[in-house]
This record gives structure tokens, sequence and C-alpha cells, in this order.
């Protein structure tokens, strides 16, 4: 399942990435851009705007929780989301392009020198080049995810 997420649930874009599931974000108030990403990628749009909802029932969520937690939560009950670990940490939460494997050499510079030293597998997105590995961060976003998963949000 892809998305498209209106500007009041970015941080619910963020985490969906996280999860692995494409999600295009738009901070804009122009509605046409989000109808034409949900219309003509089959993506479920998810908004907080009541107005945008109610026109576009066939295509769109609506979530009214509020905090990203319930939010996530929220999506994931009405459209009996299953997260698929094994895509965790596969897309890039700024850009959601697919990340690619770096050697370690590759990412001399990029990357702190503790990480560096310490660390051995390293992503980096193919278009913003933020690199990405498995820090003490991702041990609290686990948690998060194996929560939301487990129905306890």
């Amino acid at each position: 399942m892809t998305f498209v997420v209106d500007g009041m649930l970015g941080n619910v874009a963020r985490w969906l990435r996280l999860m692995g599931f494409d999600t295009l974000y738009f901070n804009t108030h122009m509605k046409t851009e989000l109808l034409r990403a949900a219309r003509g990628e089959g993506r479920v749009l998810l908004t907080c705007d009541r107005r945008l909802f109610r026109e576009n029932t066939d295509i769109s969520i609506f979530v009214g929780s509020t905090g990203t937690a319930a939010q996530l939560a929220e999506i994931k009950r009405k459209l009996l989301l299953k997260p698929d670990p094994g895509k965790f940490f596969t897309l890039c939460s700024l850009c959601n392009l697919p990340l690619e494997t770096r050697k370690k050499a590759e990412v001399i510079g990029l990357v702190p020198e503790y990480v560096h030293l310490h660390k051995d597998r390293f992503r980096q997105c193919p278009c913003c080049k933020k690199v990405y590995w498995d820090g003490d961060h991702c041990t609290a976003i686990r948690k998060v995810l194996g929560m939301l998963m487990n129905g306890r949000d």
C-alpha cells in the first residue's frame, strides 16, 4: 500500500517511511497536488482535513487522532495495515527513496568518526545523500514500531 500525506501529518509520513511504506508528503495548501498524486498513482490520501476527506472519500482516510503514535495506530486500524519488519529502515525518511548499501570505506567523512569505527553496515539515500546506520536511536524506533504492530499504542 502506498500513501500521500497532507501537510498536517509530516511526522506520520516519516514513520510510515521508516516502516517501509512508500509515502509522498506535500507540505502545501495546494490540495490539487495531493489529489493528483493519490488518483494518478493509486495512493491512499491520509488527511486531517475534514472537507478534503468528505470530498474524496473514495481515495482518502480521515485521521482524527492527535499525536503521531495515536495517528499511526488509527491508520493501521482503519486500513488493516500489516507492517513488514523486513521492510523497516529501507526508505529514506526524508526523500522516500530506497536506500542503497554502502561499504564502510565509502562513508569515510560522511559519518562521525566514532560511528565509522564501531559500525560496519551503512545505507545511503541516492538523492539527499543522507547516510543511515543502526545506531542507538534505531532501538527506540524498533520499540515503538513493535508496540504499534502488537496493537499497544
